[in-house]
């Protein structure tokens, strides 16, 4: 009786060890699938400029690595210099309702014209950009319009959570896996008794 319990302890082990073994390549996977997008949220960052229609400049940030909208707080500036020699002091950036990674100044801050515009951030991380931009003041209907920049957030959020329901969708058919292998392996050692 004893010979046959140390028969019947051995394939469990193993199959306790390769369970085991399955387990930790998972949790290793989950962990390189989980964190790899996060981190890449990090490091540098750039800025486009452009011009609402009204008078206001807006600034869509995004990291330069993946493309994702900055969701930091910024604290920045806007300052310019017309073509006439007239000087903007810098002007806090502020977050626009449009959507995340969206920063800019309000309406009516520049008069129309040419304009060479500066964008400097000191947080999360020093940045600083310059365009030149024609400021014009377009004749818009209420019923007809749509922010600019709406169009292109609302865009890369689809992506975004394809992207994570991806990585959930693979990680509950690797759990799966393990579990019916791990369920097959110890039935296989019950049987052989």
């Amino acid at each position: 009786m004893g010979s046959a319990m140390i028969a019947t302890t051995a394939p469990r082990r193993r199959a306790a060890a390769l369970v085991a073994a399955v387990l930790a390549m998972l949790f290793a996977q989950l962990f390189v699938l989980g964190v790899g997008p996060a981190s890449a949220h990090g490091g540098p960052f750039e800025g486009q400029i452009a011009q609402d229609g009204e008078g206001g400049v807006y600034v869509t940030f995004a990291y330069t690595e993946d493309g994702h909208p900055v969701e930091a707080l910024l604290t920045g500036t806007v300052e310019g210099r017309s073509a006439t020699g007239e000087v903007l002091e810098p002007v806090p950036l502020v977050s626009a309702s449009q959507g995340s990674g969206i920063w800019g100044v309000p309406a009516g801050t520049f008069p129309e014209g040419e304009w060479d515009i500066t964008v400097k951030v000191s947080e999360p991380a020093p940045y600083e950009t310059s365009a030149p931009i024609e400021i014009v003041m377009a004749d818009v209907v209420a019923e007809d319009y749509v922010a600019p920049a709406a169009a292109g957030a609302v865009d890369a959020a689809p992506a975004a959570e394809f992207g994570s329901w991806v990585a959930v969708g693979l990680g509950a058919a690797a759990v799966a896996a393990v579990l019916v292998v791990g369920a097959l392996l110890f039935r296989r050692s019950r049987v052989s008794v």
